[in-house]
């Protein structure tokens, strides 16, 4: 079978997801969100498919205020990576309004139902790294001071989601992690059938777990688990797109996105981010 023939089902997913004015929505009501648009072009990049659609685009830059703010954080984050994905620069400069939503430097609480503490300053981490904006001095040392803080008495972290955030933030940053004990750690998150779960000793592992193993392997320069891949495709459903889990459920863009990544990822193919 052609890689061709492989990876067709995954675009029709997407396109048959599109709404009328370009943006996307998973569940293909004419519902557009930033969320699903940025999950659906970039994975379309990560397949090597066209992206060039004036159409999203237009949608896209309409969703920045006059002042070159957001309404929320994650509006503006994927709404600026999916633009950079399109190659088309926001209506205003961002860069003001980027700042101004910096993580608090202390008292940060842990997102409801989050399985990590670090969702919001992997988020403008990667932010920055992906749009080359410098993070100022400041704002840096409180990013690490969280990860440092995200540490367990015994070298690992809470959850495999958590660890990889955590690297995330060090690379991104520009301060490589404690490759050993954050190697440890991911050794305790192995399992021979799902690839990797999300707490040591536990199961079963859910899609976001296993591509938060096969990330932080390849953050750390080492070979993901040969079980990772597997799963991946287990999650693959009749409508191209992948659910969460191998038991079953709705394929979503954001699933879909993360299934197609984490393949490439654990086959080496796509650099990680």
């Amino acid at each position: 079978m052609t890689e061709n023939a492989i990876t067709e089902p995954y675009i029709r997913y997407i396109a048959d997801r599109r709404c009328p004015d370009g943006g996307y929505c998973f569940y293909r009501l004419n519902e557009p969100n930033v969320a699903d648009t940025f999950f659906a072009l970039d994975t379309l990049r990560t397949l090597g498919a066209g992206t060039g659609d004036p159409a999203t685009a237009r949608w896209l830059r309409t969703r920045q205020q006059e002042d070159g703010s957001y309404q929320f954080f994650g509006t503006g984050y994927y709404a600026l990576l999916a633009l950079a994905a399109l190659g088309t620069p926001p209506r205003h400069d961002p860069l003001p309004w980027i700042r101004s939503a910096a993580p608090a430097l202390s008292g940060a609480e842990k997102p409801v139902e989050s399985e990590s503490a670090l969702t919001r300053q992997y988020l403008y981490a990667h932010l920055c790294r992906s749009l080359g904006i410098a993070v100022p001095p400041q704002v840096r040392s409180g990013l690490l001071a969280a990860v440092r803080a995200s540490r367990t008495p015994d070298g690992g972290y809470p959850t495999l989601v958590e660890a990889f955030h955590a690297m995330a933030i060090c690379t991104a940053l520009g301060a490589f992690p404690d490759g050993k004990e954050a190697a440890a750690f991911l050794q305790r998150c192995t399992h021979p059938e799902y690839g990797y779960v999300n707490v040591p000793g536990t199961s079963p592992a859910y899609l976001e777990h296993v591509a938060a193993g096969v990330a932080a392997a390849r953050v750390l320069g080492i070979s993901p688990s040969p079980a990772a891949g597997t799963f991946v495709l287990r999650c693959l459903t009749p409508s191209g797109g992948f659910s969460r889990s191998v038991f079953g459920g709705t394929a979503t863009l954001e699933t879909t996105w993360m299934a197609v990544r984490t393949l490439l990822l654990a086959d080496g193919r796509e650099e990680m981010q």
